[in-house]
């Protein structure tokens, strides 16, 4: 029998930890939980590593190979960018003074990321993700390292959960659109087999399932092809009151939006024992272990 490659994944946000047990080179998911923490894990890396400690010793876990972390959009910068056509090479140059220009901030200042797609060789567009040095650099700390839960792997959610749904449903020249909606922020995007190609955001003020709905149609109108279904996940959808009110939000679009929640995954496994009730809420955990497969 192959040994087991068990991987954390852990989705940070102010005030809990989502967190998902997965054997991501067999596509099976061990366990899944939502963990309130006392204090905002994104800013204080000993929260982070506290709730994690008395996670894994509460449920007895002996093995863990690896720990992948995903942070949320509203906590760095995410932004889609186009690669100019002509351009054959230089393209991180090209993202950094974009970057600068754009927001009017040094690059720098950031640990910046950049997700290439369809590929690094050729890319079309590009995710790029900006997080303060500091913040960076709490997960990264030695006081960390002793802990055991410095991450392997640290991405934004929109590319944990764009991992996680070409791998489940796998992703073809339709478009296909993920709303994650949580309490103090939602984010909708859109991508297809080359890659991210929109992306919608609203911060924790303007959430509503109007507001939602609008931004949902406003992404759909920029791609007319696309099938006018949307998935959703997050916090928010676990909650029947506001799934029903944006059902009927969406629908009342002048072109209807059917909306559907994401609260399974095809082509992998789950543990016989176990409680998965809370697995919309945990995708992207899981979708940020698909990269220590």
């Amino acid at each position: 029998m192959a040994a087991q490659n068990i991987c954390l994944g852990v989705e940070i946000s102010q005030d809990e930890l989502k967190i998902a047990l997965v054997d991501p080179g067999r596509r099976h998911v061990i366990k899944v939980d939502v963990v309130p923490t006392s204090g905002n894990s994104i800013g204080d890396s000993s929260i982070y590593a506290s709730v994690l400690g008395s996670w894994v010793r509460s449920n007895l876990l002996k093995q863990i190979n690896a720990v992948a972390v995903a942070f949320p959009a509203c906590s760095g910068i995410v932004r889609l960018v186009a690669i100019p056509k002509e351009m054959e090479s230089g393209f991180y140059d090209y993202v950094n003074w974009e970057f600068e220009n754009a927001t009017g901030l040094k690059p720098g200042n950031y640990q910046m990321d950049a997700f290439f797609y369809p590929s690094q060789k050729k890319p079309e567009r590009v995710i790029v993700t900006a997080m303060s040095k500091k913040l960076v650099e709490t997960f990264s700390s030695s006081e960390l390292q002793k802990s055991g839960f410095t991450p392997s792997c640290l991405m934004a959610d929109i590319c944990a959960l764009l991992n996680l749904l070409e791998v489940s449903e796998g992703l073809g020249s339709q478009p296909k659109c993920v709303l994650k909606a949580g309490e103090k922020f939602a984010i909708a995007f859109w991508g297809n087999e080359t890659g991210p190609l929109a992306i919608r955001l609203l911060p924790k003020d303007c959430i509503s399932s109007k507001a939602i709905a609008d931004i949902l149609n406003s992404g759909f109108k920029e791609l007319p092809k696309a099938k006018r279904i949307v998935k959703v996940c997050g916090e928010l959808s676990a909650k029947a009151e506001f799934t029903a009110e944006l059902t009927k939000a969406a629908k009342g679009q002048k072109e209807p939006i059917e909306v559907q929640s994401w609260n399974s995954l095809s082509k992998f496994s789950f543990e016989k024992v176990g409680d998965f009730s809370k697995l919309s809420q945990c995708l992207g955990a899981i979708g940020a272990t698909l990269s220590c497969a």
